[in-house]
């Protein structure tokens, strides 16, 4: 069976869109474990390093800030111990009432400097 060959701009919708269902950059154990994504070497071949690539500037940095501001609502609002925790945030955000999670990361800009 061929390789598929994706485009530039493919592999960038399918970078972007896992790492928002994921909240955070996209790492190989990330892209060579979903059966629906091609393997992390096709990445690094197109856009090379990710926090490093020109191309992915914009998704680094919204995902960079995205697991920052989801790091201190993790410490700030999960019951167990950081220090132990592996817990992923997309499962601690689920946990609460909805209204509580846009209320904390609406006031997250005035409480943070």
């Amino acid at each position: 069976m061929p390789k598929k060959i994706y485009t530039e701009a493919q592999l960038y919708d399918l970078l972007w869109n896992k790492a928002e269902e994921i909240e955070r950059i996209p790492g190989a154990r990330d892209l060579n474990s979903d059966p629906n994504l091609p393997n992390y070497q096709v990445f690094i071949d197109c856009f090379g390093e990710f926090r490093k690539s020109e191309k992915l500037k914009v998704l680094v940095m919204v995902f960079q800030e995205l697991n920052r501001r989801n790091t201190c609502f993790c410490n700030d609002s999960c019951d167990c111990d950081p220090g132990e925790c592996d817990k992923n945030v997309v499962d601690c955000k689920a946990k609460l009432d909805k209204i509580d999670v846009i209320t904390y990361f609406g006031l997250f800009d005035t409480i943070t400097f």
